[in-house]
């Protein structure tokens, strides 16, 4: 999969993706092949979003760090955010650069987290859907990006963007019809509990448990317990 192939046939590519899950597979496929190692797709956060498990759509960061990056409250202030807040504009990123005007102990602590999973530089790609919600994709790794390669790559976030919009609003239109101990498995899951202590809670085996949680992800078209919750709380299925 080459870059400037991609660009060529993206339309028709885009058009074509039925579920989150074809678009995660396209958007791996597409990072490995720039030698990158992460990318993620994501809402841009309101005022009262503080966590990027609560903003990301697709992604393959690693989940423990999506934990980390939550749990240190790093959206908080971020110059990534607040860049893309005030443009339109995509740009490369250093992670020591673009953090260098944060407070010492985040400035650190990003700066070793990104480097340890190799995401230590990159691109952010601003993006928007018909109904005017702001987004944004990111491609993570050893290197920047060239301006033709940014123009490539932003035409392909447009489309991808716009395409998983769509479905996004299918999957709202459409209902799902959950099993009563798939919602249960699902709000226990939202809740913070573990396979284990939803099964103690459920009296079901821990193994029930996990096919559970595997079919609501399917039904939902996600591929992490993580991104069927935030799914599920933002097409209405469970309450926080």
């Amino acid at each position: 999969m080459k870059l400037e192939a991609e660009f060529n046939r993206i339309e028709g590519v885009a058009a074509a993706f039925n579920t989150h899950y074809e678009i995660f597979k396209y958007m791996k496929g597409l990072t490995q092949d720039l030698g990158m190692n992460a990318f993620l797709i994501m809402t841009l956060p309101t005022v009262d979003i503080v966590e990027i498990g609560a903003t990301k759509i697709i992604t393959n960061w690693p989940a423990e760090m999506v934990e980390y990056y939550d749990t240190h409250n790093l959206l908080i202030d971020s110059p990534v955010i607040r860049r893309m807040l005030s443009s339109t504009s995509p740009f490369n990123y250093d992670v020591e650069a673009i953090n260098a005007d944060r407070g010492q102990g985040k400035k650190s602590t990003v700066i070793e987290l990104f480097n340890r999973y190799g995401m230590g530089k990159g691109a952010y790609f601003p993006v928007h859907d018909a109904a005017g919600g702001r987004g944004a994709m990111s491609i993570s790794g050893p290197r920047n990006f060239s301006m033709i390669e940014m123009a490539k790559l932003l035409f392909i976030a447009t489309l991808i963007y716009d395409r998983l919009s769509q479905l996004t609003l299918k999957e709202r239109q459409r209902p799902i019809e959950f099993t009563h101990s798939e919602l249960d498995c699902l709000r226990l899951t939202a809740g913070g509990k573990k396979g284990n202590e939803i099964a103690k809670l459920l009296d079901l085996s821990e193994h029930a448990v996990n096919n559970h949680i595997s079919s609501v992800i399917k039904k939902l078209g996600c591929t992490s317990r993580t991104q069927a919750v935030v799914s599920a709380l933002r097409l209405n299925i469970i309450r926080a």
